[in-house]
Protein backbone atom coordinates (compact mmCIF):
# COMPACT_ATOMS: atom_id res chain seq x y z
CA UNK A 1 0.00 0.00 0.00
CA UNK A 2 1.47 3.35 -1.10
CA UNK A 3 0.67 6.63 0.71
CA UNK A 4 0.33 9.82 -1.09
CA UNK A 5 0.49 13.22 1.44
CA UNK A 6 -0.88 16.55 0.06
CA UNK A 7 1.61 19.20 1.68
CA UNK A 8 4.06 16.68 2.96
CA UNK A 9 6.94 18.81 3.29
CA UNK A 10 5.77 20.42 6.79
CA UNK A 11 6.38 19.30 9.97
CA UNK A 12 3.20 16.84 10.81
CA UNK A 13 3.22 15.85 6.89
CA UNK A 14 7.38 14.64 7.43
CA UNK A 15 6.63 13.43 10.58
CA UNK A 16 3.79 11.19 9.50
CA UNK A 17 5.60 10.07 6.48
CA UNK A 18 8.63 9.43 8.89
CA UNK A 19 6.61 6.84 10.96
CA UNK A 20 4.67 5.01 7.75
CA UNK A 21 7.98 4.40 6.04
CA UNK A 22 9.22 2.84 9.61
CA UNK A 23 6.00 0.94 9.32
CA UNK A 24 7.33 -0.16 5.57
CA UNK A 25 5.25 1.55 3.69
CA UNK A 26 5.86 3.27 0.32
CA UNK A 27 5.38 7.16 0.53
CA UNK A 28 5.16 9.94 -2.05
CA UNK A 29 5.67 12.79 -0.58
CA UNK A 30 3.64 15.37 -1.91
CA UNK A 31 4.16 19.44 -2.63
CA UNK A 32 3.13 22.47 -4.86
CA UNK A 33 7.21 22.78 -5.74
CA UNK A 34 8.34 19.23 -7.02
CA UNK A 35 11.88 19.87 -5.54
CA UNK A 36 10.82 20.85 -1.75
CA UNK A 37 9.46 17.41 -2.28
CA UNK A 38 12.30 15.48 -3.33
CA UNK A 39 14.03 17.37 -0.54
CA UNK A 40 11.90 16.14 1.85
CA UNK A 41 11.48 12.63 0.62
CA UNK A 42 15.08 12.34 1.00
CA UNK A 43 15.16 13.53 4.33
CA UNK A 44 12.92 10.72 5.39
CA UNK A 45 14.90 8.15 3.46
CA UNK A 46 17.86 9.17 5.25
CA UNK A 47 16.39 8.28 8.74
CA UNK A 48 14.47 5.35 8.02
CA UNK A 49 16.69 2.91 6.30
CA UNK A 50 15.64 0.83 3.57
CA UNK A 51 12.52 2.92 3.12
CA UNK A 52 10.69 3.70 -0.25
CA UNK A 53 10.11 7.52 -0.15
CA UNK A 54 9.95 9.62 -2.96
CA UNK A 55 9.06 13.37 -3.44
CA UNK A 56 6.67 14.29 -6.45
CA UNK A 57 3.91 17.20 -7.06
CA UNK A 58 1.17 17.12 -5.28
CA UNK A 59 -1.01 15.91 -8.19
CA UNK A 60 1.45 12.97 -8.51
CA UNK A 61 0.91 12.01 -5.06
CA UNK A 62 -2.78 12.02 -5.16
CA UNK A 63 -2.45 9.94 -7.90
CA UNK A 64 -0.07 7.38 -7.04
CA UNK A 65 -1.36 6.85 -3.15
CA UNK A 66 -3.71 4.23 -2.43
CA UNK A 67 -4.49 5.97 0.34
CA UNK A 68 -4.31 10.19 0.60
CA UNK A 69 -2.84 11.53 3.50
CA UNK A 70 -4.15 15.65 3.78
CA UNK A 71 -1.50 17.45 5.43
CA UNK A 72 -2.00 21.19 4.22
CA UNK A 73 -2.99 23.89 6.62
CA UNK A 74 -5.98 24.61 6.60
CA UNK A 75 -6.18 28.06 4.73
CA UNK A 76 -4.74 26.02 1.78
CA UNK A 77 -7.23 23.69 1.60
CA UNK A 78 -10.25 24.93 -0.29
CA UNK A 79 -7.74 26.03 -2.86
CA UNK A 80 -5.76 22.89 -2.84
CA UNK A 81 -8.32 20.21 -3.10
CA UNK A 82 -10.59 20.74 -5.69
CA UNK A 83 -7.41 20.94 -8.02
CA UNK A 84 -6.91 17.19 -6.96
CA UNK A 85 -10.75 16.08 -7.10
CA UNK A 86 -9.95 13.74 -10.27
CA UNK A 87 -6.41 12.44 -9.04
CA UNK A 88 -7.96 11.75 -6.03
CA UNK A 89 -11.61 10.23 -7.55
CA UNK A 90 -12.72 7.55 -5.02
CA UNK A 91 -9.82 6.79 -2.57
CA UNK A 92 -9.55 6.68 1.18
CA UNK A 93 -8.81 10.17 2.17
CA UNK A 94 -7.51 10.65 5.35
CA UNK A 95 -8.17 14.66 6.74
CA UNK A 96 -4.98 15.83 9.47
CA UNK A 97 -5.69 19.40 8.95
CA UNK A 98 -7.10 21.57 12.39
CA UNK A 99 -8.88 24.92 11.68
CA UNK A 100 -6.88 27.22 14.28
CA UNK A 101 -6.15 30.65 14.58
CA UNK A 102 -3.44 32.17 16.81
CA UNK A 103 -3.26 35.73 18.32
CA UNK A 104 -1.69 37.18 21.42
CA UNK A 105 -0.03 33.63 21.58
CA UNK A 106 -3.26 31.49 22.25
CA UNK A 107 -4.73 29.04 20.36
CA UNK A 108 -8.39 29.20 19.05
CA UNK A 109 -10.44 27.42 16.62
CA UNK A 110 -11.53 28.72 13.00
CA UNK A 111 -15.20 28.36 12.64
CA UNK A 112 -16.30 26.33 9.26
CA UNK A 113 -19.50 25.88 7.51
CA UNK A 114 -18.70 23.07 7.08
CA UNK A 115 -18.57 22.23 11.10
CA UNK A 116 -15.02 20.56 10.58
CA UNK A 117 -12.05 20.36 8.59
CA UNK A 118 -12.46 16.64 8.03
CA UNK A 119 -16.39 17.60 6.71
CA UNK A 120 -15.14 20.53 4.45
CA UNK A 121 -12.38 17.65 2.29
CA UNK A 122 -15.53 15.61 1.88
CA UNK A 123 -17.79 18.65 0.69
CA UNK A 124 -14.53 19.48 -1.96
CA UNK A 125 -13.70 15.99 -2.73
CA UNK A 126 -17.14 14.79 -3.06
CA UNK A 127 -16.02 11.13 -4.43
CA UNK A 128 -13.66 10.53 -2.09
CA UNK A 129 -14.00 8.46 1.40
CA UNK A 130 -13.06 11.11 3.60
CA UNK A 131 -11.76 9.73 7.11
CA UNK A 132 -10.55 12.47 10.01
CA UNK A 133 -7.47 10.68 12.02
CA UNK A 134 -3.65 11.64 13.73
CA UNK A 135 -5.08 15.77 14.77
CA UNK A 136 -3.91 14.78 17.84
CA UNK A 137 -0.33 13.33 17.76
CA UNK A 138 2.07 16.22 18.04
CA UNK A 139 4.54 16.59 14.74
CA UNK A 140 7.90 17.22 17.14
CA UNK A 141 6.74 13.68 18.82
CA UNK A 142 6.52 12.37 15.17
CA UNK A 143 10.00 13.30 13.51
CA UNK A 144 12.37 13.66 16.11
CA UNK A 145 12.76 9.93 17.09
CA UNK A 146 11.24 6.69 16.48
CA UNK A 147 10.62 5.82 19.86
CA UNK A 148 6.83 5.19 20.95
CA UNK A 149 4.03 7.05 21.09
CA UNK A 150 1.59 5.74 23.58
CA UNK A 151 -1.16 7.60 22.52
CA UNK A 152 -4.89 7.00 21.22
CA UNK A 153 -5.47 8.22 17.55
CA UNK A 154 -9.54 8.95 17.62
CA UNK A 155 -10.64 7.63 13.90
CA UNK A 156 -13.59 9.27 12.54
CA UNK A 157 -15.43 8.34 9.15
CA UNK A 158 -18.83 7.58 7.52
CA UNK A 159 -17.42 4.54 5.44
CA UNK A 160 -16.97 1.55 7.74
CA UNK A 161 -14.30 -0.31 5.75
CA UNK A 162 -12.68 3.01 5.37
CA UNK A 163 -12.65 3.69 8.87
CA UNK A 164 -11.49 0.07 9.73
CA UNK A 165 -8.45 0.48 7.06
CA UNK A 166 -7.49 3.40 8.66
CA UNK A 167 -7.76 2.02 12.21
CA UNK A 168 -5.42 -0.61 10.94
CA UNK A 169 -2.90 1.79 9.10
CA UNK A 170 -3.00 4.20 12.58
CA UNK A 171 -1.65 1.15 14.93
CA UNK A 172 1.63 0.02 12.79
CA UNK A 173 2.16 3.71 13.98
CA UNK A 174 4.92 2.25 17.26
CA UNK A 175 2.92 2.77 20.46
CA UNK A 176 -0.66 4.15 18.97
CA UNK A 177 -3.95 2.73 19.87
CA UNK A 178 -6.91 3.21 17.23
CA UNK A 179 -10.29 4.67 18.64
CA UNK A 180 -13.07 4.45 16.60
CA UNK A 181 -14.78 8.13 17.26
CA UNK A 182 -17.91 7.58 15.12
CA UNK A 183 -19.08 9.40 12.47
CA UNK A 184 -17.29 11.88 9.97
CA UNK A 185 -19.36 14.59 11.89
CA UNK A 186 -17.22 13.91 15.55
CA UNK A 187 -14.28 15.27 13.87
CA UNK A 188 -15.09 18.57 14.82
CA UNK A 189 -14.73 17.47 18.37
CA UNK A 190 -11.17 15.92 17.68
CA UNK A 191 -10.12 18.88 16.03
CA UNK A 192 -10.92 21.06 19.18
CA UNK A 193 -9.04 19.27 21.17
CA UNK A 194 -6.31 19.21 18.89
CA UNK A 195 -6.96 23.66 19.95
CA UNK A 196 -6.86 22.66 23.28
CA UNK A 197 -3.53 19.93 23.20
CA UNK A 198 -1.49 23.53 21.60
CA UNK A 199 -2.38 25.40 24.67
CA UNK A 200 -1.69 22.41 27.19
CA UNK A 201 1.61 22.15 25.63
CA UNK A 202 2.74 25.54 25.55
CA UNK A 203 1.98 26.09 28.95
CA UNK A 204 3.90 23.01 30.20
CA UNK A 205 6.49 23.30 27.91
CA UNK A 206 5.45 19.13 26.97
CA UNK A 207 4.17 17.59 23.69
CA UNK A 208 0.97 16.24 25.06
CA UNK A 209 -0.99 13.60 23.41
CA UNK A 210 -4.70 12.01 23.88
CA UNK A 211 -5.32 8.68 25.95
CA UNK A 212 -8.63 7.48 26.34
CA UNK A 213 -9.27 5.97 29.80
CA UNK A 214 -11.76 2.58 30.94
CA UNK A 215 -11.46 1.14 27.16
CA UNK A 216 -10.80 -2.62 26.97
Amino acid sequence: MRIGFIGGTGPEGKGLAYRFALAGRDIVIGSRNAERAQEAAAEIAGRATGANVRGAENIDAAREGDIVVLTVPFDAQAATLPTLAGAIANKIVVSTSVPMAFADGRASMVMVPEDSAAEQAQALLPNARVIAAFQNLGASKLWKSNAPLDQDVIVCGDDRDAKAQIMQLAEQIAGVRAVDGGALASARYIEGITVLLVSINRRYKVTAGVKIAGLP
